[in-house]
């Protein structure tokens, strides 16, 4: 019986150990990775915890505690100097972008985008626009990462745009398209997303006409919509087929709602309006 118990406490002994063991090994390899951030460390201490308090040595468990306790500090510091670093690495790996940054952390602004960040559980998002449309969440909190994930936006909202004098004309077949659907005389106003949904279809190529498969579709989302109405205005193109341009501020209410407002840029640096209707009419 008493051999029968001593194999019994060795044998705890042992799991324990191997499983402590492996997460040690684990955790030193993560101290090593220069991408790994101290929230991934936070998070492995955080897992080994409770590990190291049901630990049977009592001696060993003591040593474990204190090494934990002085590691947590350590990790703790390495946030603190993380947090300091991050807007000053993010404008150096932003350097050439054209992106600005601005404002305070945890919302920076950069360039047409929103960057959050929440040092907490070390993760990021971006957004387009004031935190208009969610485009990446659960980033890493690397600022040299969060930079490629922001160039890789506005280098794909620039490829990806439409020469401002033919979106002038598409948007003007689109708005005559929804004004047809929806029964209003030209000249009158329109719901922008109406106008999205015509500029969509306008976008699909036979193959999809005939056999409307989603490997067919072409994709327009809402933030290059908004992108293209940025570009129409930066280029100063305000008529198409004989007919004037204009934009309709959406009110407060409607600020909120997809359905009945959607942003556009006023610049570069990020500034915008929200917009609710389009129409084409006369000067007068």
């Amino acid at each position: 019986m008493i051999m029968e118990g001593l194999a019994e406490v060795l044998a705890q002994l042992a799991g324990s150990a191997q499983k402590l063991a492996k997460r040690l090994a684990a955790y030193e390899r993560l101290c090593a990775d220069r991408s790994a951030g101290p929230h991934a460390r936070e998070r492995a201490l955080g897992e080994m915890a409770e590990l190291i308090a049901a630990f049977p040595a009592e001696d060993m468990r003591r040593r474990l505690a204190d090494w934990h306790a002085a590691e947590s500090r350590n990790v703790q510091d390495l946030k603190e100097q993380a947090r300091f670093e991050f807007g000053r690495q993010l404008m150096q790996a932003l350097a050439g972008s054209g992106m600005a940054v601005r404002g305070q952390l945890p919302g920076l602004r950069v360039g047409l985008f929103t960057l959050k960040v929440d040092f907490d559980s070390g993760t990021a998002t971006v957004f387009w626009g004031p935190e208009i449309e969610r485009l990446r969440g659960g980033l890493k909190l690397d600022p040299a990462g969060l930079a490629v994930v922001l160039r890789n936006w506005n280098e794909s909202l620039q490829k990806k745009a439409a020469a401002p004098e033919d979106f002038a004309r598409r948007l003007h077949a689109a708005y005559r398209r929804a004004c047809a659907a929806a029964n209003v005389a030209e000249g009158g106003r329109v719901f922008l997303v109406n106008i999205l949904a015509e500029l969509v279809m306008m976008l699909q190529p036979e193959s999809f006409r005939v056999n409307p498969a989603k490997e067919k579709f072409v994709e327009y989302p809402r933030v290059r919509f908004s992108y293209d109405l940025f570009r129409l205005r930066q280029a100063g193109v305000a008529a198409a087929g004989g007919a004037k341009l204009r934009l309709h501020v959406a009110n407060f209410d409607a600020t909120t709602e997809k359905a009945r407002a959607f942003w556009v840029p006023d610049n570069e640096e990020g500034e915008g309006t929200h917009y609710s209707y389009l129409s084409f009419g006369s000067d007068d």
